[in-house]
């Protein structure tokens, strides 16, 4: 085994194989450009007997490409008795030290690309499908097979962006974030495998001035949440009383490990086993963005006033004694995902 590395005084790059080896490292092969929108070196057929590349630039196999200007690329022939799907590629040749827009024939369907580290390598820009006896490839029958080079990631400060590039990926914090050409979009947030935790507070109302709720000092109160890609949180809450709290008008509400939303109402299912022989019942929880964005506002239970086929479905508020009176030992746990602010 012999071993290499360049590029220094005494071992300097050599070969243009050990310059691609490198230089491929840097971008991958592909069109440079803004967005797939673009028309940087992209194929177009007239109905004559060329295809037209336009401008642009491009990495093959860690070599630089340049069209200056539109090129016209000529098609072969096809004197054969049925269509043929035909590839116009970029080719890297190290024996002819140059890259260049080539017209390769297919067949039935597109030829395979030839991709030799140390000889020809080639990369698709279009294919094209010329008719039986023909010499001409029209509009319709070009489809752009442009491969691109990413942008990268770069580190970014939220109020000192850079310009809205399409396809431009930069990272705040822990916020990967993705340009559309028009505006920056949340791509996604770093994940822990553990969840974060905190400590869930619940109070008789959702106001500022409501009364917080004690259910003893001794009560299992665990919150559990984690963020998720595309603005969401995932969260369960699991409380165990140690006391009996007083009795309050207001509906049971719990605070959220981070805002929601206050363009929607948003859903939890709960779950309520009594340890007093009061039974269970299972829910649904829910925000109120009009009184508050950091609160599920509700734990509603199902009823009906009547058991006729036309009794009229209700709901109603879990109180802190009513249905049931909550107490030591019983267990109440809550679970969603929803969308935070």
């Amino acid at each position: 085994m012999t071993e290499f590395s360049a590029p220094f005084d005494g071992s300097q790059i050599a070969t243009e194989l050990q310059w691609s080896r490198m230089a491929r490292r840097w971008g991958l092969d592909g069109v440079h450009a803004d967005s797939p929108a673009g028309t940087d070196l992209k194929v177009t057929g007239n109905g004559t007997g060329n295809v037209s590349l336009a401008p642009g630039s491009a990495y093959v196999n860690g070599f630089f490409y340049r069209n200056d200007a539109a090129l016209n690329v000529p098609v072969t022939a096809n004197a054969g008795g049925s269509a043929r799907v035909d590839l116009v590629v970029l080719r890297a040749d190290q024996s002819a030290n140059a890259v260049n827009a080539v017209y390769v024939t297919g067949g039935t369907v597109a030829p395979a690309l030839t991709q030799d580290e140390a000889g020809t390598w080639e990369i698709p820009v279009a294919q094209c499908t010329v008719a039986a006896g023909s010499s001409v490839v029209t509009a319709v029958n070009v489809i752009d097979m442009r491969w691109f080079t990413p942008k990268g990631v770069a580190p970014s400060i939220s109020t000192q962006r850079r310009p809205v590039t399409a396809g431009q990926m930069v990272l705040e914090g822990s916020e990967l974030l993705v340009a559309d050409g028009t505006s920056w979009n949340l791509l996604a947030t770093a994940q822990s495998r553990t969840p974060s935790t905190y400590t869930p507070v619940w109070t008789a109302g959702t106001a500022a001035s409501s009364t917080v709720i004690n259910w003893g000092s001794d009560s299992q109160n665990l919150g559990r949440y984690r963020l998720l890609g595309g603005k969401l949180c995932w969260v369960s809450i699991q409380l165990t009383p140690t006391g009996n709290p007083a009795a309050y008008d207001d509906p049971i509400a719990v605070t959220l490990p981070i805002a929601s939303t206050v363009a929607y109402r948003q859903l939890f299912t709960w779950n309520f086993t009594s340890s007093n022989g009061e039974g269970s019942a299972v829910g649904v929880g829910m925000t109120f963005p009009s009184e508050s964005a950091t609160k599920i506002a509700r734990l509603r239970f199902p009823l009906a006033d009547g058991i006729s086929a036309s009794s009229t479905p209700n709901s109603l508020n879990m109180l802190t004694n009513d249905p049931f009176n909550i107490r030591t030992g019983d267990v109440i746990t809550i679970t969603g995902t929803y969308e935070i602010a």
